[in-house]
């Protein structure tokens, strides 16, 4: 008798003890189909963006090689020679166009050893001078300036 006692005090004590079904749900939405969309627009975004940082850091190496080719002495001293050349040519071409001491010359070309680039220019009626640059690639470009002011 002391046993049933113990036992329905017991039972008496503890509180009633509610449960519910157990579910299960998959975490990911590959597998639960849930939120699966905007899960694959995250995964893509953040793989985009790794392949974006890779090529930044590829372009930057690829530009820092070719700035620190520029910067070498000799590159340095074959832009400035390039450049006294042709502002050499374009005195020459002016002194030919616009006749110092008597040489004038109304039709003449030029073609640059260094790119290739041709030089022509022409006095037609109008007495306007008009220099035509023809580039190895086939751009061409026109200046037209007044031979007289």
């Amino acid at each position: 008798m002391r046993l049933i006692t113990i036992i329905l005090t017991i039972f008496l004590l503890i509180p009633n003890v509610y449960a519910s079904e157990l579910n299960f749900k998959f975490g990911s939405p590959s597998f639960s189909g849930e939120g699966k969309s905007s899960h694959y627009l995250t995964v893509e975004n953040i793989e985009k963006t790794r392949k974006d940082a890779i090529k930044a850091v590829e372009k930057a190496a690829a530009d820092k090689v070719i700035a620190d080719a520029k910067n070498t002495a000799v590159a340095k001293f074959k832009a400035n020679l390039e450049s006294r050349f042709y502002t050499a040519l374009a005195k020459q071409i002016t002194t030919n166009v616009f006749g110092a001491d008597g040489l004038q010359q109304d039709t003449g070309s030029f073609t640059s050893p260094i790119g290739g680039e041709l030089v022509e220019w022409t006095t037609p009626s109008s007495g306007d001078v008009v220099v035509t640059i023809t580039e190895t690639d086939g751009t061409v470009t026109t200046f037209t300036m007044p031979k007289e002011d």
